[in-house]
């Protein structure tokens, strides 16, 4: 996986529910959605074509207290199972922060993000640098980068690979 992302802008509002908003978990839960097939899902309560118009590599922005509610993982996977590369927000919960990292969904928590970027415009989101150009408009800001052994972990996938790599590498023991 790259630590730099190009893609259009899919703009939601605050306090995005992982089992109501970003996937109906009442129907993962019933069995009738299968995890493989989370991804046609995502956002399905929000806007229910957003998983069929969502191109790979585009790039969602939200605003306050992003993945709120229950810490269940199949909201982060049904974000990049449908093709986004990259999720930024005003604010994340802490598990939704937890899960994504887990699962290689990078993620940058950024004030002032909704007033950068609407719908419909080209982000490029370099994590290394800690950068982030909305080539729309030109303009350009500034994050945190993460920290090395954050990267490592997204670049490779997510905790289960990285600690494939650690494995193979002869760093750790299985």
């Amino acid at each position: 996986m790259a630590l730099k992302f190009k893609g259009k802008v899919w703009v939601f509002g605050d306090n995005l529910d992982v089992d109501y908003e970003i996937v109906p978990f009442r129907k993962f839960d019933a069995g009738l959605i299968k995890l493989e097939d989370v991804g046609n899902w995502c956002m399905a309560n929000v806007d229910a074509d957003f998983a069929k118009k969502v191109k790979k590599g585009d790039i969602m922005v939200a605003g306050t207290n992003m993945g709120c509610g229950h810490d269940h993982f199949q909201a982060n996977l049904a974000i990049k199972q449908c093709g986004i590369s990259c999720v930024i927000a005003e604010s994340f919960d802490r598990n939704f922060f937890r899960n994504s990292i887990a699962i290689g969904l990078p993620i940058v928590e950024l004030k002032g993000i909704n007033q950068f970027t609407k719908a419909g415009d080209e982000l490029e989101v370099d994590l290394k640098a800690g950068t982030i150009k909305n080539v729309t408009s030109g303009k350009s800001l500034k994050f945190t980068p993460y920290p090395d052994f954050l990267l490592d972990i997204l670049e490779v996938g997510g905790m289960d690979p990285y600690a494939d790599k650690l494995v193979a590498a002869g760093k750790v023991k299985k």
